[in-house]
């Protein structure tokens, strides 16, 4: 196989990540009915333009996008999906080691969406965490207004059968109209870190919330992929894998306490650098 063609199967396959339909489960409509209520308002979307440069695919290009982020800090810093914010790039190249050639994905023109507006206002990302799937984004002038957001150290710790819930928002195409996941902690891994395994897909939402039963967040929807070193190099074999394949890419769960200390780090080191400016 070609590296374009690999590069492009890649491609097609993170992209997709997370976005399985999920397993209908029987369910307490009041549970849903409280989450919507409770969680929407955390909820918010990222518009941005995409430039991807990719010299096996043909150089620069761009692309209009949107992801549905969460609020975690009053001063208007959202958390989204590394991977859906041009991460993707460092996933394909840390899978495939030298063979993944230089390619880069850079958000720009980013606007943060919240409640009803359409338009959005002015933000850019201000860190990056790509060992744990994260990205943080932050709007630029949020004056002295401050924002409903969830606090993910006051988080949840679930154990093997516990339902879990999520909340995502569907397309612009569909309203951008809320949805809510359900399934449950079918497990539990140490490696490459401690993680939570949905029993079945959540039907998407990469970078979102998953909840507890009592609306305590659990943690947050990632995705983790191993090093060139553990694929040789060539990740399409691991790939061609159907348990390796769901295991990649059908969204893990990153503790809450694990969010709360990388956004903390986060924001403290944005900080630092704003100082030495």
């Amino acid at each position: 196989m070609s590296k374009r063609n690999m590069h492009t199967q890649l491609i097609a396959m993170v992209l997709a990540a997370g976005f399985v339909a999920s397993t209908a489960r029987a369910g307490d409509d009041g549970d849903y009915a409280k989450l919507l209520k409770e969680k929407a308002g955390v909820l918010v979307t990222v518009k941005h333009v995409l430039k991807v440069n990719m010299a096996m695919l043909g150089g620069e290009q761009e692309n209009e996008s949107e992801l549905t982020g969460v609020m975690v800090d009053p001063k208007g810093v959202v958390l989204c999906s590394n991977t859906q914010l041009g991460g993707f790039t460092a996933m394909i190249s840390k899978m495939m080691g030298p063979m993944g050639g230089n390619m880069t994905a850079t958000p720009t023109d980013i606007k943060v969406l919240i409640g009803d507006d359409t338009e959005g206002v002015e933000a850019e990302l201000i860190a990056r965490d790509t060992e744990l799937d994260l990205a943080w984004v932050k709007i630029k002038e949020p004056g002295d207004k401050t924002f409903e957001y969830l606090d993910f150290s006051k988080g949840e710790k679930p154990e093997i059968g516990s339902r879990i819930l999520m909340l995502r928002r569907m397309g612009k195409y569909f309203a951008r109209s809320l949805v809510v996941g359900d399934a449950r902690i079918g497990g539990m891994t140490k490696k490459p870190r401690d993680l939570y395994i949905p029993s079945g897909a959540l039907g998407g939402g990469l970078g979102l919330p998953v909840y507890a039963d009592s609306g305590s967040v659990v943690g947050v929807l990632i995705v983790q992929v191993p090093d060139a070193e553990d694929t040789g190099g060539n990740p399409l074999s691991m790939m061609s894998q159907a348990t390796s394949m769901q295991d990649m890419m059908s969204g893990l769960i990153l503790p809450a306490a694990d969010v709360a200390k990388a956004t903390k780090r986060a924001l403290e080191t944005t900080e630092d650098d704003a100082e030495k400016e």
